[in-house]
């Protein structure tokens, strides 16, 4: 059976504990767009939909990330990283909302 290093589930658990806080950054700038009057209500609703979600994925990745350290198996290790890309797709999503420019009044 394959194993990933020591040293692999490590960097996994810095970077997994990393996502959670970005993850709550995305949230955090979501809830502070509520009172942005420049921005309409159905964006706002989008940025912090994918600030949840990646919140969602990034706290998966972290649990999954802690499993590893009593199972580092490859399997779970590919579990791992299919989280943490789709913690990306959602900052992506999120990121993508926030530079979507306003049309003109």
């Amino acid at each position: 059976m394959h194993e990933v290093s020591k040293q692999t589930v490590e960097t996994t658990q810095k970077h997994a504990q990393k996502s959670i806080e970005h993850s709550k950054d995305i949230q955090e700038l979501g809830k502070s767009l509520e009172t942005n009057d420049q921005i309409e209500p159905e964006q706002k609703e989008r940025i912090k939909a994918a600030g949840e979600t990646m919140h969602k994925h990034a706290q998966k990745f972290q649990d999954l990330t802690d499993r590893l350290t009593e199972d580092p198996s490859v399997e779970l290790y590919s579990e791992v990283v299919t989280e943490h890309i789709e913690v990306n797709k959602a900052h992506i999503k999120a990121i993508e909302e926030f530079q979507k420019k306003q049309p003109p009044a």
